[in-house]
């Protein structure tokens, strides 16, 4: 009887783990990683012809950049809790206001140079210093400077889709803060000390950039 209520707390404690955590799955994952750290180091350590395909899939899918919207996404429906490094912005969805339309414009202004001028985005003109804003609600996975454009950020969606905000000002995001849409991402670029500025605005779907003017219309 006393080994019995010795094990008793043992038993509630194990009832109140984290609803993700598992023992028995927590061993399996630490044994499958160890294991499969040890294949891929065979693979780059030991060159081979018979493990070229094995070594060619591995780089392709560290390239590959995680989908953080679409996790946070499922971890928030899943738990009603968002991941640690996403609470920042985040509310109750019962809280969450239910009117904030799925696709905003960036900001008002007119086209300058089309998508088929560069086969990735458009420039468009608004006034100096207006801000920009998130197009789709996501999760920012870079914020910093990328040739052709200067300063950029980028969001992610929970449709594996990707909007990207160039030529900017200053900018008022951090990486992998949460955003919704209509939210203030930074502020557009003035030309020429002019009373005009511009932003570069670009949207890729599934590894391909489309026209941004058939997804949302500024003319």
């Amino acid at each position: 009887m006393k080994e019995e209520k010795e094990l008793s707390p043992l038993i509630e404690e194990k009832k109140e783990l984290h609803p993700l955590f598992n023992w028995n799955r927590f061993l399996f994952k630490c044994l499958a990683s160890i294991s499969l750290v040890l294949i891929i180091a065979i693979i780059f350590k030991q060159p081979s012809p018979a493990l070229e395909e094995g070594e060619r899939w591995v780089r392709e899918t560290m390239e590959r950049e995680f989908p953080f919207a679409k996790a946070a996404e499922w971890y928030e429906n899943a738990l009603g809790a968002p991941l640690p490094f996403t609470a920042e912005n985040w509310s109750p969805a019962d809280e969450q206001a239910q009117d904030m339309p799925q696709v905003a414009l960036p900001a008002s202004g007119h086209i300058l140079e089309d998508f088929q001028t560069n086969g990735r985005g458009i420039l468009v003109e608004i006034g100096a210093g207006e801000k920009v804003r998130a197009v789709k609600d996501g999760t920012v996975i870079f914020n910093g400077e990328k040739e052709g454009i200067g300063k950029t950020v980028v969001v992610q969606h929970a449709d594996n889709s990707e909007s990207w905000y160039g030529h900017l000002a200053s900018v008022s995001v951090l990486p992998y803060t949460k955003v919704k849409a209509g939210d203030t991402l930074a502020e557009a670029k003035m030309v020429d000390q002019s009373e005009e500025g511009q932003f570069y605005l670009a949207i890729k779907q599934d590894g391909v950039f489309i026209d941004p003017n058939q997804v949302i219309p500024f003319d």
